[in-house]
């Protein structure tokens, strides 16, 4: 079991690095959307498109 960690833990650090970049971006897309922020990542009370994007 240790030779397969020492052969493989770059690819296990790269995997986790890959693994924690999408959990991010994930939480953040969440915190934006329950936030009211759109997709776009500004506020819709300043874009010329909120009425195409939110039909209320």
């Amino acid at each position: 079991m240790l030779q397969f960690i020492q052969a493989n833990w770059v690819t296990a650090l790269t995997v986790l690095v890959l693994a924690t970049v999408v959990f991010l971006a994930i939480r953040k897309i969440v915190k934006d959307k329950k936030a009211g922020i759109g997709s776009c990542g500004c506020k819709c009370a300043d874009c010329p498109h909120s009425s195409s994007c939110h039909h209320n």
